[in-house]
């Protein structure tokens, strides 16, 4: 059920969504994380049922834009019938963005929230009619579930990951060089090009965090951020108005 596609080696250098790389820590090369993981490594499998997973895959999306000239692209979830929530790094700089959905469509999008020392950004998706995902903050070490990260085409590519641990990550703010201190997990999983925003799907259908980073230890190992941030990004409300910050 997951396509494994060859990574890309690419440069580290900072530009708006970091457009054609997979996951790349915010802060841009150097202040990336580099916990070392303690468990084994990725899953075989996800363990989510095909009636689990055929629910939990409408609810993802593709996102796409041009920043700075480039193209940006990340994945995201439905938080709401027409609220996606994705990285701020996906969506720095960005114009125009535009979503693709498990349906086919191709939607615009507005930005409402824009948080970047958590790396988070909610997007309107007016039409979207999407089935929201439930969050949940707790993932017990060990556990396993299925990413939903989106690969050029754009198509949703389910793939497994696997709880390290519980972290705090120092690391510098999206578009920004202020340090912050981000509560995330540790993961193992097949970080590939095209998953920054990604969900983490535990096997009862509930989104544990959002993928943002990639760790400099070595391959498969990748952070999300908790999704209690989330929550406290939709507290802070939403705005229809919102300036994002450029490249």
């Amino acid at each position: 059920m997951t396509t494994r596609l060859r990574r890309r080696r690419l440069p580290r250098r900072c530009v708006a969504a970091f457009a054609a790389l997979a996951l790349v820590a915010a802060a841009c090369g150097d202040d990336a994380p580099a916990a070392e993981p303690t468990g084994t490594g990725i899953p075989e499998t996800h363990g989510l049922s095909d009636a689990m997973l055929a629910r939990v895959l409408p609810s993802t999306v593709g996102i796409e834009g041009v920043a700075c000239g480039r193209l940006a692209s990340g994945s995201g979830f439905a938080l709401t019938e027409d609220l996606v929530v994705t990285n701020a790094h996906v969506i720095l700089g960005i114009d125009e963005i535009v979503v693709h959905t498990f349906d086919g469509r191709e939607l615009a999008a507005t930005p409402v929230a824009f948080e970047p020392d958590d790396d988070l950004a909610l997007l309107d998706v007016e039409g979207g009619g999407f089935a929201p995902l439930p969050l949940t903050d707790t993932a017990p070490t060990g556990s396993t579930g299925v990413l939903v990260g989106w690969e050029s085409g754009p198509a949703a590519d389910p793939t497994p990951y696997r709880v390290d641990r519980a972290v705090t990550v120092r690391i510098e703010t999206v578009g920004g060089t202020e340090r912050v201190e981000r509560p995330a997990w540790l993961i193992a999983a097949d970080i590939d090009v095209g998953d920054s925003g990604a969900a983490l799907i535990d096997r009862t259908g509930e989104v544990i965090g959002v993928a943002f980073a990639t760790s400099t230890v070595g391959e498969g190992v990748g952070y999300a951020v908790r999704s209690s941030a989330i929550d406290d990004l939709v507290a802070a409300g939403t705005d229809k108005n919102l300036t994002i910050p450029d490249c």
